[in-house]
């Protein structure tokens, strides 16, 4: 931790003390004058079960009356007390979502919906990501979130289950995301710095307004971290806008814009369990030396216009596009990619026949354009004498290239149409019908000519995903749900790209993945006891499987795919809220997944044989079997709060053997990622002072100081597996609003 950290660390808790002091005395007397001034007293807990309103299934809805497993998060539990690095500071709460927090820019959070995901590699794979309507997840199933900004959300709804039926390569389910309101005055100043450990620091500021039918906002951001791990700094600079115009009472149009650079992105790599347990913040001098990492600059902008004739009666369309230019160093190979990609997304929504018996009717149709210009070479790492001696943003500077092993250019072209008709025949009863058609071209073309082949190539994989979903709904807040649901996965381009032969072109064994599920649930919410309760039951079959690898060699961390015969998960989901106060919320979650191969064959080399093994009963490495949360909130009227967070996690198998190896003498317990529990605590003020609202916060991770890995390599070659989280750690967040008319 560096020095100016070491001062704001010194200094900020006597700022709070100071806030807290004035805070209580000036929220105290305009209590006091509310009082005076009011003859009524509100003693009741306000009702938070609002008219929930979701567009995860393309149209308007109700969420009580979708045949889906929702979560809606606001901004309050976005934002709240959050530091806003990772999507697992909103997710955690989520029954059948997990994400593991690698504490590693480089590569992502890695989030997976009942199972789906887990064996990303870097990014988001298996789920679709979308934000204000522009897909952040590509065309050929690839999710980049470098672009996306916690502090600005104002709400995210999870969709859990295959969403083929509605979005495509959706297999895991859905993560929408919208960005906050802009605030109702004509500009809005909210700077915020947030401080903390491992040399964190992060600048930001944000300007929204409304200005008759327009509104507006834009956010800026800065941010560096030396990291918890050796060769895991990061640094990067973020701008996002958004716009809104009402062109008329029945149009509109919204404009989204975002630009990410970051300089460097290093990647500490993974442990086996020797390491990780003794010297958790080390990295691999290999991995440093080969100086591994990425260094992005990306752009995305995209505009919906939406025309709403009336409540009965809506089209939304999207034109998007994005560049990306991506260089990335691992043990081996040095990767150059420069990607543009473009789409248009089209939605029609209209309500047929009488109120009480509606038919609701959704069209729609995606096309979308992935071109990829892919060069990789032999990574020569960095002069020895150097590596020790070099500033972060020099490394890749003084990156050694070797020979060219691979030039093309790559290109995915999808094309999908749907439909979605919901039936009402009665005022409690609904039936639900959906399906997708999906067409997507891979091409290839070779433009490595040294080694006297053409590995130009092709494929097609098309898919028809149907849905069917009842629900039962004999309360406004009352609803009991079945639905049956396909899908299927893609590979990504890279996953497509990386031949354990070494050949360019496509590897023409690995074929998409196709699943069918099977899901009833309930949701029930009691207001006058403030009680929300919702739990489901699924079973997800799998053919085909995209599972992760890693060759033999020590002087490669590649990772490469093969599909596996059949797998199974099935899960239960259980949410519970409960706000027995105006002051106290207690929200609990917990999951069951048992995740199992059915049917998967791997051939092994055991001495100079190579020997078939049949996996079937064992586990899917990279997903916990069991996961409870528990958070309970605390806001006092003075302006003062609190909040606890509790979490389990149950032990992971790191391996598809669950084991050794057949021949090898290890023990199993290297195999293995050993069960944890995290305490996290939030303690903070809000308050206004003239004109400014003030709101500091301090947050401790880790509080109980948990040794513990916070995610997996799944099959990593050498046992490394392990990707160490921090210890105990501590940060600070002060933001400061300035309301100013214009």
């Amino acid at each position: 931790m560096n020095t100016i950290i070491l001062q704001h660390m010194r200094v900020i808790p006597f700022f709070f003390i100071l806030l807290l002091y004035f805070g209580t005395n000036l929220s105290a007397q305009e209590k006091s004058s509310q009082q005076q001034d009011s003859t009524e007293t509100i003693t009741e807990p306000r009702y938070f079960f609002e008219e929930i309103i979701v567009t995860a299934r393309r149209s308007t809805r109700q969420i009580y009356a979708i045949p889906n497993a929702i979560n809606v998060l606001e901004k309050d539990e976005i934002q709240y007390a959050e530091a806003g690095l990772s999507l697992e500071e909103s997710l955690r709460a989520t029954p059948g979502v997990t994400v593991s927090n690698r504490h590693n820019f480089a590569l992502g959070d890695r989030i997976s919906i009942r199972g789906i995901g887990s064996r990303s590699s870097f990014g988001v794979r298996g789920i679709k990501v979308i934000l204000d309507d522009i897909p952040l997840t590509m065309v050929d199933g690839q999710s980049q979130l470098n672009n996306l900004e916690l502090s600005s959300a104002g709400k995210i709804e999870i969709m859990r289950g295959p969403s083929s039926s509605l979005y495509g390569t959706a297999g895991g389910g859905l993560i929408n995301i919208q960005t906050e309101f802009p605030a109702s005055q004509q500009f809005f100043f909210q700077p915020k710095v947030i401080m903390g450990e491992y040399g964190l620091q992060k600048w930001q500021g944000k300007v929204s307004g409304t200005i008759g039918c327009n509104a507006y906002q834009f956010n800026v951001s800065k941010l560096t971290r030396d990291g918890f791990r050796e060769h895991s700094s990061a640094r990067s600079t973020s701008v996002n806008a958004i716009t809104q115009h009402n062109l008329s009472t029945n149009l509109k149009i919204n404009a989204v814009f975002s630009l990410v650079d970051s300089p460097y992105l290093l990647n500490p790599g993974s442990l086996s369990k020797k390491d990780a347990q003794a010297t958790p913040e080390m990295s691999r001098f290999f991995v440093q030396a080969q100086g591994a990492g990425k260094q992005i600059r990306q752009a995305q902008a995209g505009v919906t216009l939406t025309y709403k004739r009336d409540d009965t009666n809506q089209i939304k369309t999207t034109i998007f596009g994005l560049s990306r230019s991506l260089l990335n160093p691992i043990p081996g190979r040095i990767i150059e990619l420069d990607r543009k990609a473009e789409g248009v997304r089209a939605v029609y929504e209209r309500r047929l026949w009488s109120e009480s018996r509606p038919v609701r009717l959704t069209v729609g149709t995606d096309l979308e354009v992935q071109d990829d210009k892919r060069r990789e070479f032999e990574n020569l790492g960095i002069p020895a004498d150097q590596i020790a001696n070099l500033n972060d943003e020099s490394i890749f500077e003084k990156l050694e290239y070797g020979d060219k092993i691979l030039d093309q250019d790559e290109n995915v072209l999808g094309l999908g149409i749907f439909s979605d008709i919901e039936f009402a025949f009665s005022p409690k009863w609904a039936f639900i019908v959906g399906v997708r058609y999906d067409r997507f071209r891979f091409k290839v073309d070779d433009q490595f000519f040294e080694d006297g082949l053409n590995d130009s190539d092709s494929r097609i994989m098309d898919k028809l995903s149907p849905m069917l979903g009842l629900i039962y709904r004999p309360q406004p807040f009352f609803s009991v749900y079945c639905n049956f649901a396909t899908g299927f996965q893609t590979p990504t381009t890279a996953e497509l790209s990386n031949s354990p032969e070494g050949a360019g072109g496509f590897n023409p064994s690995l074929q998409p993945e196709k699943l069918k599920s099977y899901e009833i649930g309930l949701k029930a919410a009691w207001p006058k006891k403030n009680i929300h309760l919702e739990t489901a039951l699924y079973l997800l079959d799998i053919q085909d499987m995209l599972i992760p690898f890693q060759l033999p060699d020590p002087s490669s961390e590649e990772i490469f795919f093969r599909n596996a015969g059949k797998t199974r998960n099935q899960g239960v989901e259980l949410d519970f809220r409960w706000i027995p106060s105006n002051s106290f919320r207690v929200s609990g979650a917990y999951t069951f997944m048992n995740f199992e191969f059915r049917d998967y064959v791997v051939e092994i080399q055991q001495g100079e044989q190579i020997v078939s093994n049949q996996l079937a009963g064992n586990e899917i490495p990279g997903v916990s079997p069991h996961h409870f949360f528990l958070e309970l909130t605390y806001r006092n009227p003075t302006g003062i709060y609190a909040e606890l967070n509790l979490q389990w996690w149950d032990k992971t198998f790191a391996n598809d053997f669950n084991s050794p190896h057949p021949g090898l003498t290890k023990s199993k317990d290297e195999f293995m990622n050993d069960s944890y529990s995290l305490v996290d605590l939030r303690l903070g003020l809000e308050l206004r002072v003239m004109r400014l609202d003030l709101n500091f916060f301090v947050g401790v991770n880790n509080a109980l100081d948990e040794q513990y890995n916070g995610s997996i390599v799944p099959n990593a070659f050498g046992n490394r597996f392990f990707e160490p989280a921090p210890g105990r750690n501590l940060y600070y967040v002060l933001s400061i609003g300035l309301p100013t008319a214009i």
